[in-house]
């Protein structure tokens, strides 16, 4: 087995995952073991249900024993009580990216979350040592938003899955350090020919150097809820700040495995969301659509969290 870095843990498994840096062998955080027998005829408890991309989705299921994540594509994985455990019954299906994606994704944030880490769905960078995080949907520009960000001089904590340890001093663990981009930004920011890349899909981009990279947990000094506007007439960017019980619900909204879980699941989930958003600033960010505007964007950012250095040309690579 290998073992790999990953979310403050280290992930042993008998899968190679080649977008993560390889640890010496370790005490795991979490190990994945492959089976090719059949899963448990009957899964558990049905939780929810989830869309992957188009018509693929996942359905989470809850027993004595732990969960079970069941995709329409890439099978079964069974996650254990406290999440050390995750087991892949692969049946005849080799791995694949679909795979590593869906393990690095919501498979991991299930893991986490049976170990009482508030997962979300966002990205992250460090500016002058702490952390800001990006939360949005799709198509939103996080990940553009957070590249940005950690050329111009900060560090790239994580990008899609944001795993925060809540309680009095909130912190951010670093996650996946390759940015997922659509064509139009991975073309604008990381060199890449559009055309290159799969119509509706994101390419992964290891563009950061490794200075760029935070390699360890980070305090949390803010949450941005990012929400582009398309006026070009309107300021770069324009935080405001939301007061405690509009933050948490926010926050909820944003939660990784929000569909799949269940109402039980749901009530351990509005607690972390409520610490949160009391220990932490939370914020609706607007921000202009325009590339070219996007420099001014990251000197606004940087302003209102000063320490990262100065400000480089976004487009320039670290």
């Amino acid at each position: 087995m290998r073992c790999y870095s990953v979310f403050g843990g280290c992930l042993c498994s008998d899968l190679p995952f080649p977008e993560l840096s390889e640890l010496a062998p370790s005490r795991p955080t979490w190990q994945l073991l492959t089976e090719r027998k059949l899963p448990a005829p009957s899964p558990g408890e049905y939780l929810g249900q989830d869309q992957v991309v188009g018509p693929v989705a996942v359905r989470l299921y809850r027993s004595a024993g732990g969960y079970s994540l069941r995709f329409d594509d890439t099978g079964t994985f069974e996650v254990s009580a406290d999440g050390s455990s995750i087991s892949w019954f692969a049946g005849m299906r080799e791995p694949d990216d679909a795979v590593r994606i869906d393990v690095l994704g919501r498979v991991l944030a299930l893991a986490m979350h049976g170990g009482g880490t508030f997962c979300l769905h966002g990205s992250a960078v460090a500016l002058g040592g702490r952390a800001v995080a990006f939360l949005a949907p799709k198509f939103h520009g996080k990940s553009t938003l957070a590249l940005a960000l950690a050329r111009a001089g900060g560090q790239l904590v994580t990008d899609d899955t944001l795993a925060v340890d809540p309680g009095p001093s909130p912190s951010i663990r670093p996650g996946i350090q390759s940015v997922r981009l659509w064509g139009d930004s991975a073309q604008r920011l990381a060199g890449h020919c559009a055309a290159e890349q799969p119509a509706g899909a994101k390419g992964a981009f290891d563009v950061l150097g490794d200075s760029r990279l935070l390699r360890h947990r980070a305090p949390l000094d803010a949450i941005y809820l990012l929400s582009p506007v398309a006026s070009p007439a309107a300021a770069p960017a324009r935080r405001q700040r939301l007061q405690a019980v509009p933050a948490a619900l926010a926050l909820i909204r944003h939660a990784k495995l929000g569909p799949l879980l269940g109402r039980r699941e749901v009530e351990r989930v509005l607690g972390w969301g409520a610490t949160l958003a009391r220990d932490t600033p939370v914020y609706l960010l607007k921000v202009v659509r325009d590339f070219d505007r996007l420099q001014d964007v990251v000197d606004q950012i940087m302003t209102w969290h000063p320490g990262a250095g100065a400000p480089a040309p976004a487009a320039a690579l670290a």
